[in-house]
């Protein structure tokens, strides 16, 4: 089978129907934070000058500096829009060198990851914190239950803006066309892969599959040292690849409703389920099936924290409601 290297210039073609979409409030980083600042969005709107120097494009927003907040929900699609927009202009921006472009983007990619690490727990798998002391449960044991969740799970209002701005990564036709590039050589369905790096990569296309971390390298979170063997410089698919492999996802044939359900809880750790009795918010946030509770750090659990990221079932509940994949038997 072919592989294919996506190219960070294409990364730029669905920005403009991304943008279309209602997102969550953000920043007018072109003109209102020209002024001194610190944290998240001021470093962005540094980025977001220097790229304005350089002829590219990116998004004008509205939210004024004195509401700005270090709010997840907030900073994501607001850096991965930036990306996007950087991208998508650079072609037709004179005089603008590859270089130029990729140290936008490499910066805004770890601007993105850092905010990303402090909003999620860790991958909870063998090599991780207190793993081995708990127990996957038994697909048959749960089945039923992620059915019924499913059918019963309802996007909540006041966050469908929000999750619409994640359909609109996941059905963005350069994004898909990587994805599908992956399923091609692992039979894992595209949207399954599309989700995973949603929750773990923020959709930057510059980071690992495994965990967030950059291509740059390989993987020195949970799970280290990742791909194996790995040669420099490594492209989005064949990471991507190699981390639906080391989790043995390509050796599954039953790619059914509940399946997904479990292998994506799976990916991510039991705890919430077994040991806090929630649905685990890396599937239901988002949701009605969602309220609070997560890890804030390794192995530290509040009870009271509300997940900033949407959840996995979240998301492909969306994706069914609007047409953008057959749903799941």
């Amino acid at each position: 089978m072919t592989r294919v290297t996506l190219d960070r210039r294409q990364l730029g073609a669905g920005f403009a129907a991304a943008m279309a979409l209602p997102l969550a409030a953000r920043l007018d980083l072109s003109s209102a934070f020209a002024q001194e600042g610190r944290g998240t969005w001021s470093a962005l709107s540094n980025l977001s000058e220097e790229a304005q120097r350089l002829g590219l494009s990116v998004p004008r927003m509205s939210l004024a500096p004195a509401s700005a907040s270090e709010d997840f929900s907030e900073i994501q699609p607001a850096i991965v829009d930036f990306m996007d927009s950087v991208t998508s202009s650079a072609p037709d921006a004179r005089g603008v060198t590859s270089a130029d472009v990729d140290s936008l983007i490499d910066r805004a990619s770890e601007l993105l990851r850092t905010s990303r690490n402090a909003e999620r727990a860790q991958r909870d798998i063998p090599e991780g914190p207190s793993a081995a002391a708990i127990a996957a449960p038994k697909f048959e044991v749960i089945a039923d239950d992620y059915r019924k969740l499913f059918a019963t799970c309802e996007v909540k209002s006041e966050k469908r803006s929000e999750v619409m701005w994640y359909v609109s990564k996941i059905t963005d036709p350069t994004r898909r066309k990587a994805y599908e590039a992956v399923a091609e050589e692992t039979c894992v369905p595209w949207y399954f892969t599309a989700i995973i790096h949603g929750m773990e990569c923020s959709f930057d296309m510059t980071s690992h599959l495994h965990n967030g971390d950059s291509l740059k390298a390989r993987t020195w979170q949970v799970p280290k040292g990742r791909p194996n063997p790995w040669l420099p410089p490594s492209d989005w698919v064949s990471s991507a690849c190699d981390a639906l492999r080391y989790d043995k996802l390509d050796e599954k044939p039953d790619w059914g409703l509940a399946n997904m359900l479990y292998r994506w809880e799976a990916y991510n750790g039991w705890r919430s389920r077994l040991l806090y009795k929630i649905n685990t918010p890396y599937l239901w946030s988002f949701s009605n099936h969602y309220t609070k509770g997560k890890f804030v750090a390794d192995n530290v659990w509040d009870a009271n924290a509300v997940s900033k990221q949407c959840g996995a079932a979240a998301m492909l509940k969306a994706l069914v409601e609007t047409g953008a994949v057959s749903p799941p038997a």
